[in-house]
């Protein structure tokens, strides 16, 4: 892959960017600004605190298309957003 590529879908309040580039993916969550990717470590991870980026946990799933679909249906049946519930989804 020579460049960037993104998708958005807006879903309630919640604005979903799925993004590609050389170096890796990565899924945010607009606006609470949740970032999930694969860059630099090339293992999956979120991070669940935007202020502290340093802070990530490790996800069991490992492919950008699951993981955004996982994220749309469990905004689409809920219409809400649980940090925690959403890394239970994706353990």
């Amino acid at each position: 892959m020579s460049r960037k590529t993104q998708n958005k879908i807006m879903m309630g309040d919640k604005l979903i960017y799925s993004a590609n580039t050389p170096n890796g993916w990565s899924i945010i969550i607009m606006p609470d600004n949740i970032l999930i990717d694969n860059y630099h470590i090339n293992k999956v991870h979120i991070h669940p605190k935007p202020e502290e980026h340093s802070c990530k946990v490790m996800l069991g799933k490992q492919n950008q298309n699951e993981i955004f679909e996982i994220i749309k249906e469990y905004i689409n049946i809920t219409h809400r957003f649980n940090i925690d519930e959403l890394m239970e989804l994706l353990k």
